[in-house]
């Protein structure tokens, strides 16, 4: 477990890195913290490969403070898909049954990462035949951006390999709690005191709410209801407006698509192959105001709650998967480990980036320095580890 937290930590951080980087449209993105899950899958399995997929997005998640808005429940889905198809192709790749080197088990995940995230934005955000028209240009991209991010984990893994020098850092755990640090800024209120699974089951409940009906008025009252909870939960409109730029470009192709692609309704505007109608205006803001109050409900809940406990309320909510031999007292710890570990693996990762630049040509700056930061995070968890099991 000691392990696998350490290892989510270091994909968290080149995860939410890459989230501070502008994206033009949602889900076209380099894929960083897809090649510590490709190393992961040679290491340590592809089963601790496909939970550490799952760990990091929540661990970014809750460092971001997008924890069950859209974008994380289109981040969480295409890191779980992806990692199943990569763990499949790679067990495939070593029982002889294929031959899949770590390039193309990287760009089989990058595709199913994308092609999942454009079906979830169908199905539950936009339903809009533009989104289709979108899918093979978005793949394309994800071939490019996964035979990027394989060369970069056969970089690592030839590293780590070889025996080079890496970091001298040595990880000393325990390390200061970040979520204490964060509960200064939160203010004593009624949804503050609320236990933490509750609000992330009320936070399930707007969600499905909102997403299986449909109507300006319905809306209006959940709008309603969620200023109410605000003014409760003493948190401001600006405290609840900052995240807004994460979502923007899933906000605006959630109304722009349906005003381009519509065929319905009467026409309003014209000009060649562009027809605006109506019913693509109605639809368009019915989408766009479905985002936002996903956004703004679990705005609201990021403001309220602290990281350590929502790992809590999320291993209680998880009791029933006992059933099936899931342990989400495990999942807690290794989410609390996690967040613990991430302010030290950031600082390691700046570390590494101002000693290792250099002066080297684009092509080293691309894949051979990326790798040996890779690689140098990953020998860092794993003595981490090591530290901890002598303890």
């Amino acid at each position: 477990m000691v392990r696998l937290s350490m290892l989510v930590a270091c994909a968290s951080v080149l995860q939410v890195a890459e989230a501070l980087f502008p994206h033009p449209l949602p889900g076209v993105r380099l894929g960083l913290a897809n090649i510590i899950t490709v190393i992961a899958l040679v290491y340590v399995g592809p089963g601790s490969a496909i939970q550490l997929a799952v760990l990091r997005t929540l661990v970014s998640s809750m460092v971001l403070g997008t924890f069950l808005t859209p974008t994380f429940v289109l981040s969480l889905s295409g890191a779980v898909l992806s990692a199943v198809v990569m763990a499949l192709l790679y067990r495939a790749s070593g029982r002889g049954q294929l031959s899949f080197s770590l390039v193309g088990i990287s760009v089989g995940g990058a595709v199913s990462h994308i092609a999942t995230q454009m079906a979830m934005v169908y199905l539950l955000f936009i339903r809009s035949s533009g989104v289709l028209w979108l899918w093979p240009w978005l793949c394309l991209a994800a071939v490019a951006t996964g035979l990027l991010t394989g060369m970069i984990a056969i970089q690592a893994v030839r590293r780590l390999e070889s025996g080079a020098a890496g970091v001298t850092a040595v990880v000393s755990l325990p390390v200061p709690d970040r979520s204490d640090l964060s509960e200064r800024w939160l203010r004593d209120s009624v949804l503050r005191r609320l236990r933490p699974e509750t609000k992330i089951g009320a936070v399930i409940v707007v969600g499905l709410v909102v997403v299986v009906f449909s109507g300006f008025g319905l809306y209006l009252a959940v709008f309603a209801l969620l200023v109410a909870l605000a003014a409760l939960g003493h948190v401001g409109p600006r405290r609840l407006a900052a995240g807004l730029r994460r979502i923007w470009p899933l906000l605006v192709m959630s109304l722009l698509l349906p005003v381009v692609f519509s065929p319905w309704g009467r026409v309003l505007f014209a000009a060649g192959p562009l027809r605006i109608t109506d019913q693509g205006l109605h639809e368009g803001a019915i989408f766009a105001a479905r985002i936002l109050l996903l956004f703004f409900a679990t705005a609201l809940l990021s403001a309220t709650t602290v990281p350590r406990e929502l790992a809590v309320g999320l291993e209680r909510l998880l009791r029933p998967l006992r059933v099936f031999r899931i342990e989400p007292g495990r999942l807690a710890r290794s989410l609390s480990m996690s967040w613990t570990l991430f302010p030290q693996f950031q600082q390691s990762v700046r570390g590494l980036l101002g000693t290792k630049g250099g002066r080297r040509g684009w092509f080293d700056r691309t894949v051979h320095l990326p790798g040996d930061v890779v690689a140098d995070m990953f020998r860092l968890a794993e003595r981490g580890a090591a530290a901890e099991e002598r303890l």
